[in-house]
C-alpha cells in the first residue's frame, strides 16, 4: 500500500470514528468461502468500538482508589486531606467479529476488550472481556449472567453506585427466551471468584476451589421496561490442616443470594432503575467489594468459616431536559452481617449518592460534572465521609 493511500485510510477511519452513528466502526467484510449449503450465503464482519474518556477529579478525603468512587477505600479516621487527580484509565476499546447470514442474523461470535486500569495504578492495559457466543451458548470471560448492567445509568464514574452487582468473571451460560417478553439465562461461574478472609496467625487454613457458582436469572419485559428476578448458589470450599493428627479436613459451606433488578420509563425522557439483593457468602459480586475478602471469615474458637451476610439497595433516577441536557441522581446503600469474632477493622456499612450533568453536544461526544458523596464505617463503630468533584469528556466510536 502506498503512502498516499495509508493517510487516506486513517483520515476515513478517524472520520468514521466520530460520525458513524452505528456505536462501533465496521472495518472488514468478507464473503464465507464454505463450500457448505448451509455457509453458502454467510459473510464474516469484524468491527471496533470503545470511547475515550478524560476525568480530573478533587477529592475532599484520602481514598485508597483514586479512578473511580469506591467508598470501601475511604481512608479511616477523617482528616479531610485534599487530591486531586487526572484520568484516562476508563478509557476502553473493544474488538469484535461475527458471521452473519443472508438476513444479517448471527449466532456466531467473539469480543474482547481491554481499559486502561493497569496494576498499581499504572495507565496500562488490562483485559476486560473476551468471550465467544454460539446460538444460546457463551464461553468466556464477561459481565457475571447475576450482574445487570443495563441499569447502569449516564454518569462518568468509573464505578457507579456501590451497591450493585457489576462483575466480569469466566462462565458458561446457557440463555433462551420462554416467551415474546420472557427469558431464562444460567450460567456455571468461576469457582474461584469467592473471596474469604483468613489472619496471618491461621497458616493451617487454605481457600480451595472446587464447584463452580451457579445462578439462574428470569427477565420480564421488552428492551426498555423490563424487570428480573435472580438466583446465585456459591459453594466456598477450605481446608484445614490438622498437625497432631497430621490429616486434612476438607469442608464446604454455601453462599447464596437473591436479586431483584428493574428499569422503568416514565415518556421518553425520564427512567427510574433499581436494584437490591440480600444473602450470604457473595460480597465478590458486589462492584466494590470484589477480592476483598468478606465472602466468609473463619470462627477461630469453633474451628469454621462463617459466610458473611450482605444487604444491597440501589434507586437510580434519569432525566433527559432536552436531547443534548441529562440528569442523574442516585443512592446507594450496603450493609454486611455482624459476627462476634469479625475484626474491628473489618467494613459494617458504606454508601454513597451522586448528582450530575452531562451534555451531548454531537451524539458520540459527551461532557459535564458530576458529585458524588459516600460514607464508610467499620465494625468498630469509626467512620468516614469523602465528597469528590469530578468533571469529564469522552468520546464513543
Amino acid at each position: 500500500m502506498t503512502k498516499k493511500k495509508h493517510k487516506r485510510l486513517m483520515v476515513s477511519f478517524i472520520f468514521i470514528s466520530l460520525f458513524n452513528v452505528k456505536g462501533q466502526v465496521k472495518i472488514i467484510t468478507r464473503q464465507s468461502g464454505g463450500s457448505s449449503p448451509e455457509n453458502s450465503g454467510d459473510t464474516w464482519s469484524a468491527y471496533v468500538k470503545g470511547f475515550i474518556q478524560t476525568d480530573a477529579m478533587l477529592d475532599f478525603q484520602e481514598m485508597g482508589f483514586k479512578d473511580g468512587f469506591i467508598a470501601p477505600s475511604i481512608a479511616i479516621p477523617q482528616n479531610n486531606s485534599v487530591n486531586s487527580n487526572f484520568s484516562i484509565k476508563q478509557s476502553q476499546i473493544g474488538f469484535g467479529i461475527k458471521q452473519m447470514d443472508e438476513n444479517g442474523n448471527s449466532d456466531l461470535s467473539a469480543y474482547t476488550e481491554i481499559d486502561f486500569l493497569g496494576p498499581n495504578g499504572a495507565t496500562a492495559p488490562r483485559f476486560r472481556q473476551g468471550y465467544i457466543k454460539w446460538k444460546k451458548l457463551l464461553i468466556g470471560q464477561t459481565w457475571s449472567n447475576f450482574s445487570d448492567f443495563d441499569i447502569f445509568p449516564n454518569i462518568f464514574d468509573f464505578v457507579g453506585p456501590n451497591g450493585t452487582m457489576f462483575i466480569r468473571t469466566v462462565q458458561i451460560r446457557y440463555s433462551t427466551p420462554l416467551s415474546k417478553k420472557e427469558s431464562l439465562s444460567l450460567s456455571l461461574e468461576d469457582p474461584d471468584a469467592a473471596s474469604i478472609f483468613l489472619p496471618n496467625n491461621a497458616p493451617n487454613w487454605k481457600k480451595k476451589s472446587i464447584l463452580p457458582i451457579f445462578t439462574a436469572v428470569y427477565r420480564y419485559g421488552n428492551t426498555r421496561d423490563y424487570c428480573k428476578l435472580g438466583t446465585m448458589v456459591s459453594p466456598i470450599s477450605y481446608e484445614i490442616k490438622n498437625d497432631e493428627q497430621k490429616h486434612t479436613d476438607a469442608n464446604t459451606i454455601l453462599g447464596y443470594s437473591g436479586m431483584v433488578s428493574a428499569r422503568l420509563y416514565s415518556g421518553t425522557l425520564s427512567n427510574f432503575r433499581f436494584q437490591s439483593s440480600y444473602g450470604k457468602g457473595y460480597s465478590s459480586y458486589n462492584v466494590v467489594l470484589n477480592g476483598e475478602k468478606y465472602d466468609a471469615i473463619p470462627d477461630m474458637a469453633n474451628n469454621r468459616l462463617v459466610a458473611l451476610n450482605l444487604f444491597n439497595i440501589v434507586g437510580i433516577y434519569e432525566h433527559w431536559w432536552n436531547p443534548k441536557l441529562s440528569s442523574v441522581i442516585y443512592y446507594s446503600f450496603s450493609q454486611l452481617g455482624r459476627k462476634d469474632f469479625v475484626p474491628d477493622t473489618m467494613i459494617h456499612n458504606f454508601q454513597n449518592s451522586g448528582i450530575n450533568l452531562a451534555f451531548q453536544p454531537r451524539k458520540k461526544l459527551r461532557m459535564g460534572i458530576e458529585g458524588t458523596y459516600g460514607m464508610l464505617k467499620n465494625f468498630g463503630r469509626q467512620k468516614a465521609n469523602i465528597f469528590r468533584i469530578q468533571l469529564s469528556s469522552s468520546l464513543s466510536f
